[in-house]
């Protein structure tokens, strides 16, 4: 075997342990922002029903007040009638009387309807309430959970790491970059072995002239299909 492949086969296999290592550390970042829009969603949702359900009991007691105020009014309109000194007095006192008595009854109306709502806007406030409660606890979990892998993790990605650049050392830089770029797109597999003439990476066969080579080892050869780096296999 060349050489240079053998070295970038001992690297490739580092840089293996090194992907399984991080492979799920790696996918953290995108789980936690997708928990935390969806955990975002769920508290809106919270924050809203919570307000609506304040706002209907507000106006509910302000309804409350102001037919209250419009009984009292009525009360002392009646009392009025009772020392009105002409006709068209009484009738005025009547007629503001039954104005009154109307925007109590529609007042009353909006109370009655909003007390109706009241307990469905209660309802919902408390399962949303409940849900984002149920989905923050789930959510500081997975943060915990996930910080304990980077910690457990830490010491032994530093360690591989550090095999990696001791992998590396003595292949030539433009080598080691073609490498890099073939490991990132080719699935994690830069360094491919022939077997039968078969390029074991994308499994199409190699020319005769390529197959002599790799078997030579004295050049580097690499897949016309794939175009990974080829050496000679068991």
């Amino acid at each position: 075997m060349h050489p240079h492949v053998q070295k970038l086969l001992g690297l490739q296999k580092v840089d293996l342990e090194i992907t399984s290592l991080t492979k799920d550390i790696d996918l953290l970042p995108d789980e936690e922002a997708k928990r935390k829009r969806r955990l975002d969603q769920l508290e809106r949702a919270a924050n809203e029903s919570g307000a609506a359900l304040q706002k209907a009991e507000v106006t509910s007691r302000e309804l409350d007040s102001l037919a209250r105020d419009a009984d009292a009014q009525i009360n002392k309109l009646n009392e009025r009638l009772n020392i009105v000194r002409n006709n068209a007095e009484y009738q005025a006192t009547l007629f503001e009387i039954e104005s009154v008595r109307k925007d109590r009854d529609t007042t009353q109306d909006d109370g009655l309807k909003i007390l109706e709502a009241l307990d469905g806007l209660k309802a919902t406030a408390i399962t949303t309430k409940e849900a984002f409660d149920a989905d923050r606890m789930v959510y500081e979990g997975f943060l915990q959970e996930a910080e304990k892998m980077r910690g457990e993790r830490a010491g032994d990605i530093a360690a591989s790491r550090q095999k990696r650049d001791a992998a590396s050392d003595g292949v030539p830089p433009d080598l080691l970059r073609e490498y890099d770029g073939l490991y990132k797109t080719r699935e994690n597999i830069a360094v491919a072995p022939v077997l039968n003439s078969y390029c074991q990476g994308c499994y199409n066969k190699i020319t005769p002239n390529d197959s002599a080579r790799v078997t030579g080892s004295q050049t580097i050869v690499r897949c016309g299909s794939c175009q990974r780096i080829l050496f000679h296999g068991a």
